[in-house]
Order: C-alpha cells, then sequence, then structure tokens
C-alpha cells in the first residue's frame, strides 16, 4: 500500500531575470524566436532571434515560440495560451537560484496548504499549451529550503492548473526533486490538477512519447475532482530501491481521471524500515496508484517491472479501474493489488513476483489508520499468470470481526508454474468465509 500524502502536488516559479533582453519579433507577430545568441533583426531564426530568454518571449505577443538549441536556466510561467516547441535539444533548467512561483494557482496553493510553491514550469492559465521537444531539468541546484532536510516547499517539475490544458510531447523531465532525494513527500515531475485549493484546482494533460524520471514522490499526479489526462507511450522511471521513502510511478486521485496507454513505469521500490511485503503493516512503492479516483480511469497496453507493486487500486465498487492488456513482470511483491473496491483486470501477462493478483481485507489501516470503506472485489479474465514465488491470487486479510466481506472471480485464465502447478492450488484466501475468491476448475 502506497503512502498518500496531503501535499502530493509542488508549485511554481516565477523568475523576473535581470539583464534579460527581449526585442520584438515584427517578423512575425505570432511566431517568437529564442537562442542564447543575442537577439538580432529580423527577429526570425536561431541566429537572428527577437529573445534571449525564454520567460522574456512568453511576455511577449507571440502564440508559437521557437526555442533553439542551447540550456537556458531559469523558471518559466505561463499564464496564456502558447505553443512552445524546442529545436536541437533546447533544454530548460533551474537556475542556480531558485524563487517562489507567484501566479494564482500557486497562492492558492500556498493558501491551503502552507507551504510556498516552487515549479521549473508553472501553468496557471485557462486554455491550450503545448509544450514540444523540450528537456526540463528540475533538479533543484541544492536544498532548496537551506541545509538538512526540511519540507517547507512544494516542488514541481511542471504544474498543471487554473484550468489549463497541456499538450506535452517529445519531452524529457528530470525531477521534481533536490540534489539528494530526502523522506519529505513533495517532488512530482508533472502535477495536474490539485484538490485542496479553494479555486484554480481545475487541470488537464495530454502526455504523448515523454519521459520522466529523477523525481522525489510521483512521476506523474493527476488529482481532483474534473482533473483529467491521457498518458500514453510515456516511460515513467523511479530511482530503483530507494531508503528515503516510498515513491510512485504515476498516481491518480481523489476524483481526477487518467487513461494510461503503451507507457512503461518501472523503478519504484521502498527500502524504507515502513515499507515491506505485508501491505496490511506496511507502505509499499506503486509503479501506478488509482485513489479514489473518478469512474472510467484505466491502464492498458502498458509494461511494469522493477516496482514494489505494478498497479494499486483503491476506490469504490463503482468507480474501480479497468486493467487490460498489460505486462507485470519482475514487480518485487505484486503484479496487481485491490486494497479497497472494485477492479477489472483482464488479458494481463503478469510474471515473476511474489503475487499476481492480491486483494486486501482490513479493519484497520498501516500505522493506525483507518480500515477500508468497501470491501475489495472485482474479476480476472483471460489473464496469463505465471511464475509467481508464493501465490497466483491471493485474498490477505486481518481477520478481524469488523472486516468488511470481498468476492473476486478468476475465469479463462492461465495459471502456471506457480507453487500450485493447478489453478486451485495457486489461489488462497486467508479468510474464506469473509473474502471469497472464485477460481476455475482444475482440468
Amino acid at each position: 500500500m502506497f503512502k498518500p500524502s496531503p501535499t502530493l502536488r509542488v508549485g511554481l516559479l516565477v523568475a523576473v531575470l535581470a539583464g534579460c533582453t527581449a526585442v520584438p519579433a515584427t517578423a512575425s507577430a505570432s511566431t517568437l524566436w529564442v537562442s542564447t545568441k543575442a537577439p538580432s533583426a529580423p527577429f526570425n531564426s536561431c541566429e537572428h532571434p527577437g529573445y534571449d530568454h525564454i520567460e522574456a518571449a512568453l511576455s511577449g505577443p507571440g502564440t508559437a515560440i521557437h526555442v533553439c538549441e542551447g540550456t537556458y536556466a531559469e523558471q518559466l510561467t505561463i499564464e496564456r495560451p502558447v505553443k512552445v516547441t524546442g529545436y536541437g535539444g533546447a533544454t530548460v533548467e533551474l537556475p542556480a537560484v531558485t524563487a517562489n512561483s507567484s501566479t494564482p494557482c500557486d497562492k492558492a496553493s500556498e493558501e491551503a496548504s502552507g507551504l510556498s510553491d516552487q515549479d521549473a514550469i508553472s501553468i496557471c492559465a485557462q486554455g491550450k499549451v503545448s509544450i514540444k521537444d523540450l528537456a526540463i531539468n528540475a533538479v533543484w541546484p541544492g536544498e532548496p529550503v537551506g541545509d538538512g532536510v526540511s519540507c517547507a516547499y512544494n516542488l514541481s517539475g511542471i504544474l498543471v492548473a487554473g484550468g489549463a490544458d497541456l499538450e506535452l510531447t517529445g519531452s524529457t523531465l528530470a525531477g521534481a526533486r533536490p540534489q539528494v532525494v530526502n523522506g519529505c513527500q513533495y517532488g512530482v515531475g508533472v502535477q495536474i490538477g490539485m484538490s485542496y485549493t479553494k479555486s484554480l484546482g481545475l487541470g488537464t494533460a495530454k502526455l504523448s512519447k515523454d519521459a520522466v524520471s529523477g523525481y522525489q514522490k510521483n512521476g506523474i499526479t493527476v488529482e481532483g475532482t474534473g482533473s483529467e489526462a491521457t498518458i500514453a507511450k510515456t516511460t515513467v522511471s523511479g530511482a530503483g530501491a530507494t531508503a528515503a521513502l516510498a515513491q510512485n510511478g504515476i498516481g491518480v486521485q481523489l476524483g481526477a481521471k487518467a487513461a494510461i496507454t503503451g507507457s512503461t513505469i518501472t523503478g519504484n521500490e521502498c527500502e524504507s524500515a515502513y515499507c515491506g511485503e505485508d501491505p496490511l503493516v506496511s507502505y509499499q512503492s506503486d509503479g501506478v496508484y488509482f485513489y479514489d479516483a473518478a469512474a472510467g480511469s484505466s491502464i492498458a497496453k502498458s509494461t511494469l517491472g522493477g516496482n514494489d507493486n505494478g498497479v494499486e487500486a483503491f476506490d469504490t465498487p463503482t468507480t474501480g479501474p479497468t486493467i487490460t492488456k498489460d505486462t507485470f513482470e519482475g514487480n518485487r511483491w505484486e503484479s496487481v493489488q485491490i486494497s479497497q473496491g472494485d477492479a477489472t483486470v483482464s488479458n494481463d501477462v503478469m510474471r515473476d513476483s511474489d503475487v499476481g493478483i492480491q486483494l486486501l481485507q482490513y479493519a484497520t489501516g498501516v500505522d493506525g489508520e483507518p480500515g477500508q470503506a468497501y470491501g475489495s472485489t472485482g474479476t480476472a479474465i483471460h489473464d496469463t499468470i505465471e511464475d509467481m514465488s508464493k501465490w497466483a491470487v491471493l485474498g490477505r486479510s486481518d481477520k478481524s470481526e469488523q472486516d468488511l466481506p470481498g468476492e473476486f472471480s478468476i475465469t479463462a485464465s492461465k495459471i502456471s508454474d506457480n507453487p500450485g502447478p493447478r489453478p486451485l492450488e495457486s489461489v488462497e484466501s486467508e479468510n474464506p468465509a469473509k473474502l471469497k475468491i472464485y477460481a476455475e476448475k482444475d482440468h
């Protein structure tokens, strides 16, 4: 079970750069060029740009901004519809000294959480924003809060809020995190929406062919009622086994909706003393989790490996996600875990974990947290589950008198090379009276 954070997102940064040169791009009122070269007429190419800083161009009149090859040490604020395209390996990195973000979205976040926001790119605007072929380095130059470990700031690589609709394509993002990953529950690569603010919390996004890595808490978080994302052909890579905290690849939470397709999520393993193989008493890192997500959320045709848990579902009986045509291989503890509510698991291939599909039943959560509001339920159909070290399907229960009933069925699936060679020998419920698992008959 992952450890949800009340402030999984982080905010934005407005960097007003001294000495920033801006020249009106008179060659085209709609297209602005940014280069590391000094601005010069006719302001219409990398050799003769209109601007030498991206933030200055964002304050200009253009609806399209072309960013030429080079590295730009600045934090970006986007408060209007615009299309930003990088060329030749254009890179945005944080400056040596970062600043607090100050858009209306960041101020709403700070008011709600009591924590200042710092973002590499803050998008707080009604309308469409496109970022294409840009490299973003959101690893903070040092501890952003001073010496030692502190949790004073929310950090995001990209924040999408205020009704903004981001299209992120062909881009790479490293971060957000300080130089050394610590135990604070901040640091999200792409934060889409905020659930905890009074206003400006809505964000939507479409990610395609992107790569997210180097984050502290989550690679991508989609959060809040009305917030929505489609994530396709995107790679999300955690730090691997780390003792600092429980990282997660993609989180869909608190009323948000997301469809994940054709993506690869790896490297989220927790070595903290609070983490372990038994989710009834320990936390785990998830490749993907759905936590009170909106109905219609899904993951399909994706690859998940090297995580504690491939996909976790923690939802209601009517809003559970669909998990379809995915490949789970080498996830440490479970391929799929249903911690609460319903999930549909179909046409997936699961190999080389402790447990293929695990259902939880508990009256009290980890560290005395509340127990389940709903029992764990669902179906598995046309799945392949093989080479598990413990069970193909396991119902894990604390066997409390207060446990809520759960039920799970497995049909038309291939179960082999698990501890028991036949389906009924590879399926176990620790509380069969209250957590019922129906397996197809042995042949």
